[in-house]
């Protein structure tokens, strides 16, 4: 039964993807997706997304993602047979100033490749180890020709089918993890003996999504009786993750949405109502916890417990452990490089930086400021800042679904931003050319905006029809 499962969700959801992709083109972008969320849908199964072997799993991304951007624009078509003469592959003019920030890293990280190569005479190593980043950008710039081409209204329905994906994958995970039936084959990240009960914590398997479909649900106007299932099963898998990293994400991407609500006019009762019934919701899912999941439910609020018992967040072994990586990486890259980072040395030329991988999985500032130093943290902040800005902005500015997309981004983005404190984020291995999914749509939702107010207004129009 578990081993059919393990082949069905795959191949349902893939062809779920495919049939929508005859109608609403964007669909075609379930594949990197589907690869980008990997074994939290058994994805890993579905064989020919994986060969050959010999390639890493970000090639193998990066690979299906360019087959996809080539179908999605028709590219192997004659042009008089294509949907769109003229395509704009990379979508529309830049946006400033979050797209001119971005382009500004990719930019750095071109310059670090080639101080690297005059460094230590070694262009090919130095392109070596920067082939992430470069998956990184031109994995940015496919994503965003393509969604660009979208409209809104099938970029909320991807959305949609995303998180609904993702509640799928966080029901698994619950049975998997919370439950102890054992769905998963990975090893275990980590094992525990607490109140007697072995628990297992992991990773590998967890939900990609998490933040995503937190912010939908908060950021929809009305909850009907689907919307709570997804919010309470996306609430569950945070639950028995075990993290209280998550949890933090959860109030925050809460509050981002609130916050919204009530700045706007007429919206403040819409605010007031989703927060009461957030607080009966909460509630309510703590007293199930405790009588459905008592030991696993003790041991999450003991670690809270632990983080907050000595009066300072930062005295929690964790953070402190996190900090300690800053702390080695800001001394193994010198003086000297400080300011501009190792650039893309290997170990073999920069020993040290040899640690810098395994480290890199609890907080991707780690990454960053030893390829970049400090001034590639504070353009990756102003990234997560200028871009925060903009979905902001759009939330504030927008009404109906042009409001409502924008607030989910903005709720991604703050997650995500949060989240860049415990783990690797953007610069995940596995998922390089995904790596900046959000940001991606944030600027095609950005060219709609500015392709409407371009528009000639409908009387013009219709001037200079007749």
């Amino acid at each position: 039964m578990i081993g059919a499962l393990r082949y069905a969700v795959p191949g349902l959801l893939l062809l779920f993807f495919a049939v929508r992709s005859f109608r609403q083109r964007v669909f075609l972008l379930g594949i990197p997706f589907l690869m980008y969320m990997g074994n939290s849908v058994f994805f890993e199964k579905a064989k020919p997304f994986w060969i050959p072997s010999r390639l890493s799993p970000s090639d193998h991304v990066m690979l299906w993602l360019v087959i996809t951007w080539v179908v999605y624009f028709d590219l192997l078509l004659p042009s008089f047979r294509r949907s769109a003469p003229r395509p704009r592959l990379f979508g529309p003019a830049l946006s400033s100033p979050e797209e001119i920030v971005l382009v500004g890293l990719a930019a750095f990280a071109v310059v670090e490749v080639g101080l690297t190569a005059l460094r230590f005479s070694a262009a090919t190593s130095a392109l070596g180890q920067a082939k992430g980043f470069v998956y990184l950008f031109v994995g940015y710039f496919l994503l965003r020709g393509m969604l660009c081409r979208a409209s809104r209204e099938d970029s909320l329905d991807f959305v949609k089918a995303l998180v609904v994906v993702n509640t799928i994958a966080a029901a698994l995970f619950i049975v998997h993890q919370g439950l102890h039936h054992t769905i998963y084959l990975a090893v275990e990240y980590q094992t525990v003996v607490f109140m007697g009960q072995r628990l297992t914590r992991s990773f590998y398997f967890m939900p990609q999504l998490l933040t995503l479909a937190l912010a939908y649900v908060f950021a929809r106007r009305t909850w009907t009786v689907f919307w709570v299932g997804v919010l309470i099963v996306t609430l569950g898998a945070l639950w028995v993750s075990y993290t209280r990293s998550l949890l933090v994400i959860a109030v925050a991407v809460f509050l981002t949405s609130l916050a919204v609500r009530l700045f706007k006019a007429r919206q403040a009762h819409i605010a007031i109502r989703r927060a009461v019934t957030m607080l009966v919701l909460a509630a309510v899912l703590l007293g199930a916890a405790f009588v459905f999941l008592p030991v696993e439910s003790r041991y999450l609020v003991s670690r809270i417990v632990t983080a907050t018992s000595s009066g300072s967040l930062t005295s929690d072994p964790n953070l402190q452990n996190r900090q300690n990586k800053l702390r080695n990486v800001y001394a193994w890259i010198g003086p000297e490089s400080h300011a501009l980072g190792q650039g893309f040395a290997t170990p073999a030329q920069d020993p040290p930086g040899a640690n810098v991988p395994a480290m890199s999985a609890d907080l991707v500032w780690v990454p960053v400021l030893y390829r970049f130093g400090l001034l590639g943290v504070l353009v990756v902040a102003l990234l997560y800042a200028t871009a925060g800005w903009r979905a902001a902005r759009m939330s504030v500015s927008g009404d109906g679904d042009a409001e409502f997309l924008a607030l989910v981004l903005l709720g991604v983005i703050v997650g995500t931003f949060l989240e860049s404190f415990v783990s690797w984020t953007f610069l995940n291995p596995v998922r390089y050319p995904m790596g900046l999914w959000v940001f991606a749509l944030l600027a095609a939702e950005a060219c709609r905006r500015r392709a409407k107010r371009a528009a000639p207004a409908p009387i013009l129009e219709e001037a200079l029809d007749a």
